[in-house]
């Protein structure tokens, strides 16, 4: 089913909503098409829209990412592999067979000196927000579409342009450095924000960081008040008195010991809160309250087991706590692992509708939007 961005929003804020979104926030991993159409499946399967699955379309206002791009030089074009040199000056290799992302090589920040060089790429221009791209999202926005902006992640830009151990060193090393990056590009939010504040409500604010483990995050609470809860709290609280009521961020792995410290940057809504990653929705459900939401949460592992053990995890994650509320959309905690089978898969998807009192995903309207925004 298609929501409305008023649908979903009622239903991340806990405000009466009509009933919880399943979903699929991500598809299926590289290979797995194959895997499944040697199984049978049919091309709308492969392309989720046989599985009915809800999702609300959303449109992204304003561009908040780095601007200026250099175009890539492509170094190998390989069977098996890509290499490049992309828009920030790093070497980037992607292995065909497995990966839809290439992984930097080598990284363009270790000094102030070479930040300096690509500031400009990061600083406020008139064109990442026009009197045509607002006039754009308001009549999207008058037909259901949900208008959220995204800020680069505090963290995940540091880790990008310097790489997880020298980001990490340097918030204790050169502090200088962390400070005008994140100034900068908080600057350059701000102006666009408060510009969009000025004519609409934006849906939601989201965020990208994916700085965690599968035991631990990569910085502690400390470093998160301290370099990024006034980087974050200076875009939310535009918006937020604007009357936007989500703020959403995206991190992989175990990001327990940090929720707390991210509920006071504002943020109230978590994906894709991996199993794997001791992220328990349930747990924290029942922790947090309604004080934050929640998109995905279901083991993607458990699909290779058992119908027994699908069924037993999502009668854990289905229950009543969580399905009955609000602030949940329902779904695997990332994309549909290699060896997945398609009947496993159909299953799950059965017997989820029938948990939620959806009706069968063959009689049901086909389609798809990807969740993961």
């Amino acid at each position: 089913m298609k929501f409305t961005n008023r649908q979903y929003v009622e239903l991340m804020s806990y405000n009466n909503p009509e009933r919880p979104m399943f979903s699929e926030l991500f598809g299926p991993l590289i290979g797995l098409d194959e895997e499944w159409r040697r199984q049978g499946a049919t091309e709308d399967m492969i392309r989720m829209k046989a599985f009915a699955f809800d999702y609300v379309p959303y449109y992204q206002l304003g561009n908040l990412d780095s601007i200026h791009r250099k175009p890539d030089v492509i170094l190998e074009d390989s069977e098996k592999y890509l290499v490049l040199i992309d828009h920030y000056g790093r070497i980037m290799k992607m292995s065909k067979a497995t990966s839809t992302i290439p992984l930097p090589q080598t990284y363009p920040v270790e000094t102030m000196d070479d930040w300096l060089k690509i500031k400009h790429m990061f600083e406020y221009s008139d064109e990442r927000i026009t009197d045509d791209d607002i006039e754009k999202a308001k009549r999207l926005q008058a037909g259901g579409t949900l208008i959220k902006s995204e800020i680069l992640g505090g963290f995940d830009i540091l880790r990008e342009l310097m790489g997880e151990v020298n980001c990490c060193i340097a918030f204790y090393e050169d502090e200088e450095l962390i400070a005008d990056i994140l100034g900068t590009i908080s600057e350059t939010n701000v102006r666009v924000l408060s510009k969009i504040a000025k004519h609409l409500t934006i849906d939601q604010l989201s965020i990208h960081e994916d700085m965690a483990g599968k035991t631990a995050p990569l910085i502690g609470p400390n470093l998160v008040k301290q370099y990024l809860l006034p980087y974050y709290r200076a875009s939310w609280d535009i918006v937020k008195e604007s009357g936007t009521k989500l703020f959403c961020q995206d991190s992989d792995g175990n990001m327990n010991q940090l929720i707390d410290a991210f509920i006071d940057c504002g943020v109230n809504i978590f994906y894709p809160c991996e199993p794997a990653g001791d992220m328990d929705i349930v747990a924290l459900r029942k922790k947090y309250g309604h004080q934050i939401a929640f998109r995905g949460g279901i083991d993607k592992h458990v699909l290779r087991r058992t119908k027994d053990e699908i069924k037993a995890e999502l009668d854990y994650k289905m229950q009543p706590l969580m399905a009955d509320e609000g602030g949940i959309v329902f779904g695997l905690d990332h994309r549909i692992p290699n060896g997945t089978p398609l009947e496993n898969y159909i299953y799950y998807v059965s017997y989820a509708r029938e948990k939620l009192g959806l009706e069968p995903y063959e009689k049901a309207e086909k389609g798809w939007g990807r969740m993961a925004f």
